[in-house]
């Protein structure tokens, strides 16, 4: 997929220049795709990297050369008054720095520019998660808007039926008042559900930094259920996050810090060389300068020690963060594991009983041999229970997400096919 990526020149930016194309049906590649490419947060983050790149470059800069004139003996008494016995010097100096230190300096900050692009990496990869999250969500309040609108249509559909029948005598005029609060329950349900959807779909459109969602719809499909791998393969996966690979490659560079803060034991010389004009014998004559600092008392004893603590504290911080990356994949797989358990319990039996139960009371119904309140109760544990189909459903594709954002890769690849358990379908060991 595109992404964005900040211009070398700032000059070349242009904020707000990219316009996102939404249709009116939305899919959750291209919700991914104007996500990567329009994301407020992620575009911020873009130009970390062309900054590393910006150091990188000054690091491996020499230090500019020094130009200097001194004039002696002017100005003052017997021989020395005006300027008859004036030597003037003009000499050029350049600092050597000694010990690979410019080495060093370039290593640091090509350590520096490798941190910060994990860190983009890391960045967008949650960019992507949050997007699938939230198109998750929306395509779940769809679902459950036409469930709630089907259930107010039945509903009102009934409390027709009951209204001629209690005109005809045929039932109690209680069973009309019991239709119409079922139906008024019903229709404050599917106007509670669209407002949830319509800011479900601001949440969404937000990802790509649009004030209008411009879709009307978002299309796929949360039936699709694979079965979940084993935790084990899994957790080898999570060595090719960003957020771990940010930490090795964090702990390298602070090593590199350790040998710059070594190499600035090593005195760098300074050299010169100029000419000296004596105003007197109207003579010149070479000058020539070397100066090399005593490290007799500062030999960056403490910068070496405190460089060397922080590359020992980088290795814990990494395991630190790989155990946490490891908890939260622990969690989202027990999610994972639960919602697609919960989902084929509901398609495999009850669902199909909450089908046949409400089928046999509204038969039973229509033949005088039950009340209307049981055709309410059995109405209500079908609506019940596709609800909690859908929630199943919605909390598997959500936690699946999740997990897939940890491990960097998605859950139908042949290589986790293969560490699916079938027995147990994918129960956490």
């Amino acid at each position: 997929m595109p992404r964005y990526e900040a211009p070398k020149n700032p000059d070349q930016f242009r904020p707000g220049s990219d316009v996102v194309a939404i249709g009116e049906q939305l899919t959750l590649r291209h919700a991914l795709a104007a996500a990567l490419v329009h994301n407020p947060q992620l575009r911020s983050f873009a130009w970390e990297p062309r900054i590393a790149e910006a150091r990188r470059l000054q690091a491996g800069l020499s230090p500019n050369p020094n130009i200097g004139i001194e004039v002696e003996n002017f100005a003052g008494s017997g021989t020395m008054n005006g300027f008859d016995s004036a030597e003037t010097t003009i000499a050029f100096s350049q600092l050597l720095e000694l010990g690979r230190k410019r080495d060093r300096r370039v290593r640091v900050a090509e350590g520096q520019w490798a941190v910060v692009a994990l860190d983009f990496e890391a960045q967008r990869l949650a960019v992507l998660t949050d997007t699938a999250s939230r198109f998750v969500r929306v395509l779940e309040l769809q679902q459950r808007v036409e469930f709630a609108v089907r259930a107010q249509t039945l509903a009102e559909e009934n409390r027709r039926v009951i209204d001629r029948r209690v005109q005809a005598g045929d039932v109690s005029p209680i069973d009309e008042i019991k239709a119409r609060l079922e139906s008024e329950s019903a229709r404050i349900v599917a106007d509670r559900l669209s407002r949830e959807l319509e800011a479900a779909r601001h949440e969404l459109s937000a990802m790509w930094d649009a004030t209008d969602p411009g879709f009307d719809t978002a299309i796929g499909s949360l039936d699709d259920l694979i079965p979940v791998p084993m935790l084990n393969a899994l957790t080898d996966l999570i060595e090719q996050h960003p957020e771990v690979q940010r930490w090795i490659a964090e702990t390298e560079r602070r090593s590199s810090v350790v040998a710059l803060e070594r190499a600035q034991t090593v005195s760098d010389v300074s050299a010169g060389a100029g000419i000296r004009y004596a105003e007197e014998s109207d003579d010149v004559g070479l000058v020539v300068s070397l100066s090399v600092p005593l490290t007799i008392f500062d030999r960056n004893q403490g910068g070496i020690l405190a460089a060397r603590l922080r590359a020992a504290q980088a290795i814990d911080e990494g395991r630190a963060s790989r155990r946490d990356l490891v908890t939260q994949l622990v969690r989202a797989h027990a999610r994972l594991t639960a919602a697609y358990h919960e989902a084929m319990s509901i398609d495999a039996a009850l669902l199909p009983a909450a089908k046949d139960a409400y089928d046999a009371t509204r038969r039973a119904y229509d033949e005088g041999k039950l009340p209307y309140l049981d055709v309410l109760d059995a109405q209500r544990t079908l609506f019940d229970t596709q609800t909690q189909r859908l929630e199943a459903l919605a909390e598997y594709h959500a936690a699946k997400v999740q997990v897939e954002g940890l491990i960097s890769e998605p859950l139908n690849t042949q290589s986790l096919r293969e560490h699916t358990d079938h027995l147990n379908q994918g129960e956490t060991p």
